[in-house]
């Protein structure tokens, strides 16, 4: 994932949270895995 497609995903879901389409859980649950599977990205390369 690039950098830019991992800000989109970033954008959406503080929109989706902004919008109140998800809850305040299901937000940080969704960063963490977005961070955490960008981050195994990094480490492979």
């Amino acid at each position: 994932m690039t950098r830019e497609e991992l800000k989109a995903q970033i954008d959406e879901l503080m929109r989706q949270y902004a919008c109140e389409e998800i809850d305040g859980a299901t937000y940080a649950q969704k960063m963490m895995e977005l961070t955490a599977s960008a981050q195994k990205e990094s480490d492979e390369d």
